[in-house]
């Protein structure tokens, strides 16, 4: 069976304020100590499948959990094991979970290679204090549960303080409004990043997590414009509160901040070239996720692009090729991801993924809504403005050279747009011919990239110098002059990319 959630990180100052809140509801209190087994390769782990026996009381039970169709969605299957057991609880049995198909994903899982090397192991454990209670909210129920604890491997351990919604019947909806009250209430955050991950994470003497890069989406020719845009957000939502996670939980690396960065680009790129496949989608989020989309731009500036043009400078002969940015008004990723403004955008985001209608069994059954435009117009309009982002990447490529600064700049973000609506839907066509496509486009994008770095870092030089670091105006000069070579590159990088064939015409 599924279970939809959504999961938030909590700051300890605000863990009294919840606790009293929930105490004035019919809450209850209660220890859970929860043990993780993997294989001594992490097979599970590896698979994204998290195995574990919890003891709640007296009471023991067993779960099996795996991703579900979206960020906020899990598979799980949970057996009661009920008997007199001691201390180390009752053994991990697999095979109870034969009758789902996780289960039969682990067993296969565990019958592959060396016996030994497949037997299950304990791995990490969960000791939390949890206080629920179960609020009607508008057409549907909720359980509320706020844990707090602490996650161990071995000797190694961190504190565990988060709240979770999990819808227990009703629209999902109601997550999404309890959500943004404990946002805007107590400073909340989202995050993906399970307890299972974090204890993996922990036995292995992980810090955080790699960023996670561009996700390609579920997507097919006979969805509606409704379903087939929804499915692309949904994508780029999950490579965005994949890398928001880590740096809401204060891991901060120029990977993470780039690939958060990409996945809201592609997010307002969809928003803004395939609206028309349903013009009813609400975009209450653009224009906060745009704020931060800049606010993380520049500290990218100044943290990465002067850091990249030293190897060059330093050959050029430069008397400071090290260009010293100052960072007294740098903007703070952490602060940036864990903002009210922020969190509240990406709830709305959630908000339009989530929303589903069910049938009377309960499963879920795709949006359809009377704006949508059916598969035929759909295909149509995303052909179009595939169309016309091919024809102003042939014009920029005539005139690029002759263009001034901003508009140098529009020709980037134009060929960003056609990569990304290209790459959200690839699903739709054949795989080869995409490839290829986007292979003619990266040339362009790697030499515009570079006309860009040298902007950025000659401006970030002239404010050094201006600040009193004489020597940077080598820096300035050197790296202005070499703007002028740089956009002839781009101009004829651009024209052998507008020749480049669609893989979108029939």
């Amino acid at each position: 069976m599924s279970e939809t959630e959504l999961k938030l990180i909590v700051d300890p100052v605000h863990c009294a304020a919840i606790d009293s809140a929930l105490r004035r509801l019919s809450s209850k209190r209660r220890s859970i100590e929860s043990r993780y087994y993997d294989t001594v390769d992490r097979r599970l782990a590896e698979a994204g499948l998290s195995l574990r026996l919890r003891k709640t009381g007296r009471a023991w039970e067993q779960t099996l959990k795996a991703p579900g169709a979206n960020a906020a969605e899990r598979q799980e299957d949970t057996v009661t094991r009920p008997g007199r057991w001691g201390p180390d609880g009752p053994p991990i049995v697999p095979g109870l979970h034969a009758g789902t198909d996780t289960g039969k994903r682990l067993v296969a899982l565990l019958d592959q290679g060396d016996r030994a090397a497949a037997e299950l192991r304990p791995a990490y454990a969960s000791v939390v204090v949890r206080r629920s209670a179960e609020i009607d909210v508008r057409d549907a129920r909720v359980e509320v549960a706020f844990d707090r604890g602490a996650i161990r491997a071995g000797a190694a351990s961190e504190s565990l303080c988060e709240v979770e919604y999990e819808l227990k019947s009703g629209a999902a909806g109601a997550l999404v409004r309890l959500a943004r009250a404990g946002v805007v209430a107590y400073g909340m955050c989202l995050s993906i990043v399970s307890k299972a991950a974090r204890g993996d994470r922990l036995a292995r003497g992980d810090i955080g997590a790699p960023a996670v890069k561009a996700l390609a989406p579920r997507i097919e020719g006979s969805m509606s414009g409704s379903v087939l845009i929804r499915a692309i957000v949904q994508a780029c939502l999950e490579q965005i509160l994949s890398n928001a996670s880590e740096i809401a939980a204060g891991q901060v690396s120029d990977e993470l901040v780039h690939e958060l960065r990409i996945g809201l680009r592609r997010l307002r790129t969809a928003s803004r070239e395939l609206v028309a496949l349903d013009p009813s989608m609400h975009r209450d989020w653009e224009a906060s996720l745009t704020t931060a989309f800049r606010a993380l731009g520049d500290y990218r500036d100044r943290t990465t692009v002067a850091a990249t043009i030293q190897g060059r400078l330093a050959a050029a002969g430069s008397p400071a090729p090290t260009i010293a940015v100052s960072t007294r008004d740098s903007p703070d990723p952490v602060a940036i991801v864990r903002g009210e403004s922020f969190q509240c955008a990406l709830l709305d985001v959630f908000d339009l993924v989530l929303g589903r209608r069910h049938d009377a069994k309960g499963s879920d059954l795709a949006i359809d809504s009377p704006a949508s435009c059916g598969p035929a117009a759909a295909s149509a309009h995303v052909e179009s403005r595939l169309d016309k982002l091919h024809r102003l990447l042939g014009r920029s490529a005539k005139t690029f050279e002759r263009s001034g600064e901003s508009e140098r700049h529009r020709v980037r973000k134009r060929l960003k747009r056609l990569r990304y609506v290209a790459e959200l839907v690839a699903p739709l066509y054949k795989a080869r011919e995409v490839r290829r496509y986007l292979g003619k486009l990266k040339p362009a994008q790697d030499e515009l990239g570079a006309y860009i770095d040298l902007v950025v870092s000659s401006q970030l030089a002239r404010d050094a110098a201006n600040g009193g670091d004489a020597e940077q105006w080598f820096n300035a000069g050197w790296l202005a002059a070499q703007q002028g070579e740089s956009a002839k590159r781009c101009q004829r990088a651009l024209d052998r990319a507008s020749k480049a064939k669609p893989f979108w015409k029939r």
